[in-house]
């Protein structure tokens, strides 16, 4: 559901016991998030805003975001004007769904400037929009041009003009509703959800008891996708109880999660699916193209055969009928144009390019299915991929070229290996989720005495455990996470390959992970049912 006006007043009120605060750090982390990194109650915090059509929200957060690479011209526009900012008041009007945040910051000469950041939270209309002293629009980070709206134009250098809205009553100050009013149109921060549910309390509770239990939490209940500051009774499916914030944090960190590898991968999976479809067009006709020069042979047999006949010079004929070597009729194609002598030396001439060709044609039939390979694998690993896998995955189509990086990428220190890492009993098992990854593992990290696991027949993770011998059930576990992060993930008995490293080899030609292996055993095994949550990046 969407955020009300009451849900957020509760969460305006959360944040403004922690003013004032002061403005450290502003990061992107998608299209639709911006991280302020705020030092409240001398402690540091970070307050997320969320512009997403469906999940746009306003909250402290505790989980980790990582930044973009590219953040936008808005970001940078923020960082100029309320960069170590102070966040002295915030404000909200009639319960509407929008807050106006008042900061005080210091120019490029130290002056003192005074802005407002007005975050509207109003679904597919969600925006920020950063206003100076004039009530004058500096920028937005969705700018509405007056073509698109001309009642309330969001543009650079234009009046700032409030939402508009209806007049609504303040529902914390009245005691009593009628039945048949329409409470989200009547009433302020009102929505047809809350209606409903406070229409199902109305039996048993007054509408005053109501609304002072709903000022006097300071909770998130979510039944499902559904919350409130109430639990949501009316919905009969029982309800889990968490504090404000942490309340939208657990409602919705996957779900922008897997928002923002769409916005990552999305461009990735219809490119590699573009190429694919490029490679394997490619491969049949490459195959047509070599069955031809297979059968070159006769080509030759036709030269032989016409210069056998006793009129060379003969002209004007479409095709003729001669007797072969074993004196079986052989029906052969002419230009009219030529005469069987120039027809015969066409046939010579055709037969060595077709020979000439089948040695290119077999090195073309090598890269192409080396290509399909390769882009088989990306396909299934952007299937099983998170935030960090996409990006690397970003980062190794660049790196070969099928992908053009924006300009000049910042460089930002970070984990050399970039591997993931569980411990297991005694054991710590590293596994990489992409090619990067795997040929980081499998050729830089891993000694040559680890045990090395792969699923068979499947593009999917490498994987070791640091000793050359296990116990059958840390045999069994590697085994199943390894079968777990391929395509081989939903079925069973999957066959899994193992052995040491120093029996891992590259393949030549081919691009980063795709190995050889030999002196290597396999085991069929069910993978795991679900991710390990122990799985930590290192």
């Amino acid at each position: 559901m969407a955020l009300d006006g009451i849900v957020l007043s509760k969460i305006k009120e959360e944040l403004a016991a922690y003013l004032p605060m002061r403005i450290n750090r502003i990061t992107q982390i998608s299209n639709n998030e911006i991280l302020f990194n705020v030092l409240a109650n001398k402690k540091k915090a970070n307050l997320l805003v969320s512009t997403h059509s469906n999940y746009n929200r306003l909250h402290f957060t505790e989980r980790e975001y990582k930044a973009s690479n590219e953040p936008g011209s808005f970001i940078m526009l923020l960082r100029k004007h309320l960069g170590n900012g102070i966040i002295e008041k915030i404000e909200q009007f009639d319960h509407d769904r929008y807050l106006k945040l008042s900061i005080r910051s210091l120019d490029d000469l130290y002056d003192i400037r005074h802005f407002s950041l007005y975050i509207e939270l109003m679904g597919k209309y969600a925006n920020v929009i950063l206003v100076d002293e004039h009530d004058l629009i500096i920028d937005a980070f969705k700018r509405i041009p007056p073509f698109e709206n001309n009642k309330r134009t969001i543009w650079p250098g234009a009046k700032f003009e409030k939402v508009p809205s209806d007049p609504k009553y303040d529902p914390f100050l009245i005691d009593t509703i009628e039945d048949e009013e329409c409470l989200y149109k009547k009433l302020q921060g009102f929505s047809p959800l809350l209606e409903k549910e406070v229409r199902y309390r109305e039996m048993k509770q007054s509408f005053k008891a109501i609304m002072q239990e709903i000022k006097d939490s300071n909770s998130l209940y979510i039944t499902g996708q559904e919350y409130h500051v109430i639990p949501l009774l009316h919905l009969n499916k029982g309800y889990q109880a968490y504090p404000l914030s942490a309340g939208f944090d657990h409602l919705y960190y996957d779900l922008e999660e897997k928002e923002r590898i769409k916005s990552i991968s999305a461009n990735i999976f219809k490119f590699t699916k573009r190429e694919l479809k490029h490679y394997k067009t490619k491969l049949n006709k490459l195959l047509n193209a070599l069955k031809e020069a297979d059968n070159c042979d006769d080509l030759r047999l036709f030269g032989d055969l016409l210069y056998m006949s006793n009129a060379l010079d003969q002209k004007g004929l479409s095709s003729i009928v001669v007797n072969d070597f074993d004196g079986k009729d052989v029906k052969i194609a002419l230009d009219s144009k030529l005469s069987l002598k120039e027809n015969a030396n066409r046939y010579y001439h055709l037969y060595q390019k077709k020979k000439r060709s089948k040695q290119y044609l077999g090195e073309q039939l090598r890269l192409t299915q080396n290509e399909i390979s390769y882009f088989e694998a990306v396909d299934e690993q952007l299937a099983l991929a998170n935030w960090e896998d996409a990006l690397v995955i970003k980062e190794e189509l660049e790196k070969y070229g099928y992908l053009k990086a924006k300009g000049k990428k910042k460089k930002v220190k970070t984990n050399k290996w970039q591997l993931y890492q569980i411990k297991y009993r005694d054991h710590l098992i590293t596994l990489g989720k992409n090619n990067l990854q795997n040929e980081t593992l499998t050729f830089k990290y891993a000694k040559s005495h680890y045990l090395w696991f792969h699923a068979k027949d499947y593009h999917g993770a490498h994987l070791c455990v640091d000793a050359s011998e296990v116990d059958e059930d840390t045999l069994r576990f590697c085994a199943k996470l390894a079968a777990y992060y391929s395509k081989g993930r939903y079925s069973s008995s999957v066959a899994v390959d193992y052995c040491l490293i120093k029996d891992v080899h590259k393949i030549k030609g081919m691009k980063a992970s795709f190995v050889s292996i030999k002196n290597y055993k396999t085991i069929y095994i069910d993978p795991l049912l679900e991710e390990p949550k122990d799985l930590v990046l290192i």
